[in-house]
C-alpha cells in the first residue's frame, strides 16, 4: 500500500492505493503525524478510491485516526467508499462513527 498526502486549504487528504490493512497501517499513522507536526493540520480525509479492503488493523488505524483529529479539535472523514469497505464499516458497526462522503470535493466542502 502507498499513501499520498495533498494539502488543501489546511486539510490533509491521505489517499490510499491499496488495501488499509496489516502492518501497512503504520504508513497511515506516520503520514498524520507528519502532517500534524510539520505542518500543524488537524483536518483529515481519507479518499479511498484506490482502497478495496479495511482488515481489523485497519479499522483500529481509521478508529485511532479519528480520535486524534478529535483531539486536536479537527474533524475526519471519509471519502470514495467502495461497497466492500462500506459493507465492512457497517458489519462492524463502526458505519455511524466516521462521516463518510461519495465524492472526495464533497468532503472538502464540508470541512470548515
Amino acid at each position: 500500500m502507498a499513501v499520498k498526502c495533498d494539502e488543501y486549504n489546511k486539510v490533509c487528504v491521505l489517499t490510499l492505493a491499496g488495501d488499509l490493512a496489516g502492518d501497512e497501517n503504520t504508513l497511515v499513522q506516520n503520514q498524520m503525524e507528519a502532517m500534524i507536526e510539520t505542518r500543524h493540520l488537524a483536518d483529515f480525509v481519507v479518499d479511498f478510491e484506490k482502497c478495496h479492503f479495511i482488515d481489523s488493523k485497519g479499522l483500529s488505524t481509521l478508529l485511532w485516526a479519528k480520535r486524534r483529529c478529535e483531539d486536536l479539535f479537527g474533524q475526519f472523514k471519509l471519502a470514495n467508499l467502495d461497497d466492500n469497505c462500506r459493507k465492512i464499516l457497517e458489519i462492524t458497526r463502526l458505519s455511524h462513527r466516521f462521516e463518510s462522503h461519495n465524492g472526495l470535493e464533497s468532503a472538502l466542502k464540508t470541512m470548515s
